[in-house]
């Protein structure tokens, strides 16, 4: 340290962590910051966590919150939820034998059930059951695919698949 003339004080003084950081070997490593993320649920941080489906982000403070989340590209991202739409209830995909479809997690109170598309629930487009004003849903049956009605088994109502639409019975006069 050095001291200018005439005055007691030194003029440069320097902290404990400045010796510390000057002193260290030259070949140390500095990488890049990791980037943390908050749970939206309590804002504890988020997690990379390994489970029997793969990798997943969950919240630090679980059990006392359950926040989960998809692992994409090392970051979080919430799964689409998809909703029945006959009493709200979450959809679940589901397996059956070799049918891939939706059923509502409120089953067996509601039976809906909705076909997959790539991933997804069909029902993008809406058509009306004559018989009881819901709408049908493209199902898989064991001669193949047909249109149901989304209240099964309260409507029986049915028509034949061609293509991925609803072939219209002709109606009587």
């Amino acid at each position: 340290m050095s001291q200018d003339e005439g005055n007691d004080k030194p003029t440069h003084v320097s902290s404990a962590w400045e010796q510390e950081f000057l002193s260290q070997d030259s070949t140390g490593y500095i990488g890049a910051p990791s980037k943390r993320y908050r749970c939206p649920k309590c804002q504890h941080p988020l997690v990379l966590k390994k489970g029997k489906n793969g990798s997943f982000w969950g919240c630090e403070d679980f059990p006392r919150c359950d926040y989960t989340a998809n692992d994409e590209e090392g970051r979080p991202v919430r799964a689409k939820k998809f909703f029945c739409p006959l009493c709200g209830g979450q959809l679940r995909k589901k397996t059956y034998s070799e049918n891939v479809f939706w059923g509502c997690s409120n089953y067996p109170e509601c039976k809906a059930t909705l076909d997959d598309v790539n991933g997804e629930p069909a029902s993008a487009r809406k058509y009306p059951c004559r018989a009881c004003g819901h709408y049908l849903v493209r199902k898989k049956g064991a001669k193949g695919h047909f249109w149901g009605c989304i209240k099964y088994p309260e409507c029986r109502h049915t028509l034949p698949d061609d293509n991925g639409q609803p072939v219209p019975r002709k109606l009587r006069g």
